[in-house]
């Protein structure tokens, strides 16, 4: 467990506090002491890049939100005042507020239980069985069963996994026009990572709520089929925006994800990165900030013009650069496409496989000229060549100085990681993609000539602890390819800025925020069991420490104010018990 302590309430009370006084403001100086001091810690500041050069101090001063003074007991002490606020840390570690640069809270939000409770219109059905034999009967008796129980017109939604098994089932037995039998009167749909099967019902709602036909090359059959190789553009907006709006659930939702910030905070967490890929997402957000009530911040990328429309490439081009703007709280870091390929088995791989296999992948089609080893006609779907326009789209504005900064994707597989750089490429020259702060999300399969290009372009990857992909590589490639497979000591050696994300309250409640750094440190998972090779773990904890807090800054265009403990910076502490 962690103890944090947020500054916005003291940020509220000083910007009154100056409204009230500013006719003499001009007449008073800066107050020399703080208002609150940290005494008796071990301050482990994240001053330096180097983890050996790390200063680590006693005692901490502040001022406002801002950190006033980093020392001693007798240099800190010095900056008391008779109203000083004084807290003892006894001993414990003081760290930076931690960084989760990979967490879409906004989304998440609802797989809490208290919030669903509170939003039972957003329940979810979870399926999980690894034979399709077995698990499409499940679905379809639940889905019967949900349809009985809720009033016609309201959504029933299924999340199915393993994503193998349910694929095999999706566009044959799982169908559009069986959804639509199994629930005549409910908007159905059911999802896993790497595609979706959505009831006649469900595509009309998306369609009347949008404004436009979903476009042709969502559909990896046809429309009549009713799959998509999309996933989370169906659930995320969905529930967020079109169900809220349907059942009136908006403000309870807002206040789910208020406090889901809230557990994050306690939790030692104290930003996040999202893309906001719906409205309602960010309407949720820029309501809480608007009204100083944002309990953590938020660094998010623009993306909630793209899902369901075929003009996304129009609509880049008429929004400007937004990267930067924004408050303390929540600031845009630029514009993004989301996914470059699927997650899990939909991911877009170059190594070699049975053609089963390979033809499961999700990669996009290339540029004309663009040729990538491994990337055919055998694992290339359409549905993804949507996502390649609209990077191809930013990498030109980005090249013509239109805008400054391109957020963090997802990629899983190292095809698509080939594909995301080289659209970079192709539309700029090195020097200037070394500007952009590029990130990937996620780094479940980067090869060793990847992770030398990264380091020359300055590219961050944000890495999260997940075995799914280890038993993938196991099973359908080749043990000989888990060396792609999280390698963050061969980033770290060669320089590159790798980052440790999804490791705060992301849908369940967490003992410690390090409970995903014993994976890292040991490469094992929970039950022991190896993930990835053990060479490539993280070397040490203080160098953990600087991926889940210092390093995690620079993508997020903040090193200036979070991630360290120095003067200047916002004050954004947590003391460990």
């Amino acid at each position: 467990m962690t103890k944090s302590r947020s500054m916005s309430g003291w940020r509220m009370f000083f910007v009154l506090l100056a409204s009230a006084c500013s006719g003499s403001a001009a007449m008073a100086g800066t107050s020399p002491y703080a208002e609150i001091i940290i005494l008796n810690g071990q301050v482990i500041t994240a001053d330096n890049d180097d983890p050996a050069k790390v200063t680590i101090a006693e005692a901490i001063a502040i001022r406002g939100d801002r950190i006033l003074a980093v020392g001693s007991n007798r240099e800190i002490n010095a900056l008391k005042a008779d109203w000083t606020e004084v807290i003892d840390a006894k001993g414990n570690s003081v760290i930076p507020g931690l960084i989760d640069t990979h967490n879409h809270l906004y989304e998440h939000t609802l797989d809490f239980a208290w919030v669903i409770k509170s939003i039972p219109e957003m329940l979810e059905l979870r399926i999980e069985v690894d034979d399709p034999d077995e698990l499409v009967p499940l679905i379809e008796k639940a889905i019967t069963a949900r349809a009985r129980q809720i009033p016609k017109g309201n959504w029933i939604r299924v999340n199915a996994r393993p994503p193998d098994a349910a694929l095999k089932a999706f566009g044959k037995r799982l169908s559009r026009q069986r959804l639509d039998e199994l629930a005549p009167n409910h908007p159905t749909y059911v999802t896993t990572r790497g595609g979706s099967v959505l009831s006649t019902n469900a595509i009309a709602a998306f369609e009347d709520y949008y404004g436009n036909t979903l476009p042709e090359d969502y559909w990896l059959v046809d429309r009549a089929t009713g799959t998509s190789g999309e996933y989370n553009d169906f659930d995320r907006c969905a529930k967020i925006d079109i169900i809220n709006t349907q059942t009136g659930s908006f403000d309870r939702y807002i206040k789910g994800y208020l406090e889901a910030m809230q557990v994050n905070v306690q939790l030692g967490v104290t930003t996040h990165k999202t893309h906001l890929q719906c409205e309602g997402g960010f309407s949720a957000s820029s309501h809480l900030d608007r009204n100083d009530m944002m309990p953590m911040r938020l660094a998010w990328g623009h993306r909630w013009l793209q899902p369901f429309t075929a003009n996304i490439k129009e609509s880049y081009r008429r929004i400007g650069d937004w990267t930067g703007y924004g408050s303390d709280y929540f600031w845009s870091i630029g514009s993004s496409v989301g996914g470059i390929d699927a997650g899990g088995v939909g991911w877009c791989a170059t190594m070699p496989a049975d053609k089963s296999i390979k033809g499961r992948e999700q990669c996009p089609p290339l540029l004309p000229g663009m040729q990538i080893d491994g990337i055919t006609e055998d694992n290339i779907v359409s549905n993804r060549g949507r996502r390649l326009e609209h990077l191809a789209t930013l990498a030109q504005l980005a090249g013509e100085g239109r805008i400054s900064g391109i957020p963090g994707w997802h990629v899983a597989g190292d095809g698509a990681l080939d594909v995301l750089v080289k659209t970079y490429q192709a539309f700029m020259p090195d020097d200037r993609i070394r500007q952009l702060r590029i990130q990937a999300d996620h780094c479940f399969g980067v090869r060793q000539d990847q992770i030398e290009l990264a380091a020359r372009l300055g590219q961050t990857f944000s890495c999260n602890f997940d075995t799914e992909n280890t038993r993938i590589i196991e099973e359908d490639y080749g043990e000989e390819y888990l060396t792609m497979n999280a390698p963050v000591a061969s980033m770290l050696k060669a320089g590159v800025n790798a980052v440790i994300g999804t490791f705060g309250n992301y849908g369940r409640l967490r003992a410690s925020p390090f409970e995903d750094g014993v994976n890292w440190l040991t490469r094992l998972d929970d039950d022991g069991k190896p993930w990835g090779l053990a060479e490539e773990a993280v070397p040490d904890r203080m160098t953990l420490l600087l991926m889940m807090t210092r390093y995690g800054a620079y993508p997020l265009w903040k090193e200036h104010a979070i991630g360290s403990i120095e003067p200047g910076k916002l004050a954004d502490i947590v003391i460990l018990n």
